[in-house]
Order: C-alpha cells, then structure tokens, then sequence
C-alpha cells in the first residue's frame, strides 16, 4: 500500500510540473498499447497506457513516474516504475485485486526526422511481475509517438 501512496505521489508532482507542458500520444501495434504522457523532455514526467484488445472488464491500465535521465534534441533516454491496475476489474467484480502488478521502464525515445519533430519512435524493455512476485515476463515495446503541440526540447549537456 505504500508503493501506491508513494506512486501516487510522484505522479501529482508530475502531474503539476507539466500542466503547460505538451501531451505525447504513443502506440505499440506489437502490443497493442496506446499511451498518453506528459512532457518526456521534462526530468520527471507521468506516463498512462491503456490495452486496446482486452475485454472490457480486464482492461488494465499502467500508471508510471518517469524520470529522463539523458535529454539531446533529437533522443532522450528514460526510467522508471509503475504499476499494472485493473480499474474497470475492480468495479466490475469487486473480489479482483486493484494491484494486477509492478513493472519497470527503461526506455529511448528518437525523433529522426527534423522536418517533423513531433513525430517519434519508441523502444521500451519492461520486466513486469505480478503482484505477488511469484511469476512475470520480460517485455519489450516498439512503437510510434506524436506530440501534441509543438514546443523546443530542453536540452541539458
């Protein structure tokens, strides 16, 4: 219960760094993951994601802080842990656990095309386990992001 208090936390710190910052809408077609983030560019930053080929009542939905940890104008590289909620589970049955599992980023975001710098790829491998700890699998995530509104990139040497 800590960790969610905690995780909750850093996301509300997030949460109000970024209230002018930009959206970046991402998607892993390989995994059928569709993201929504605050400013990567930013130091610490929040990020959702939400499976697009679930049933409706095991949808889960992942809540992680991020924290950039190399920013370059055209790449930056991040971390970061979160949780795997199963929300709409939880209403639906309430005997289903709200903690699904715990996972945790490391990840690269690039933007290879100056023309159009909204447009950009990225890699993600996230170990995921369980809420028990008892089984997990390693996953790795491709895939497109689109930012919002279009703004310079914070670049720190």
């Amino acid at each position: 219960m800590k960790f969610l208090y905690l995780l909750s936390g850093l996301l509300l710190t997030s949460a109000f760094q970024s209230l002018c910052a930009q959206v970046v809408v991402g998607y892993y077609p390989f995994n059928s993951v569709l993201t929504v983030s605050s400013n990567p560019h930013h130091r610490i930053w929040g990020e959702a994601r939400f499976q697009t080929n679930s049933i409706f009542s095991s949808l889960n939905t992942e809540l992680a802080p991020m924290v950039t940890f190399v920013r370059k104008p055209q790449h930056l590289f991040y971390a970061g842990v979160g949780a795997n909620l199963g929300i709409v589970g939880k209403l639906v049955d309430s005997k289903t656990r709200l903690v699904q599992g715990y996972f945790l980023s490391v990840g690269t975001r690039v933007t290879p095309l100056v023309k159009v710098p909204q447009l950009g790829i990225s890699f993600e491998l996230t170990p995921y386990s369980r809420q028990d700890f008892k089984t997990g699998n390693f996953r790795s995530w491709l895939g497109v992001t689109w930012q919002l509104r279009k703004s310079e990139p914070v670049v720190t040497e």
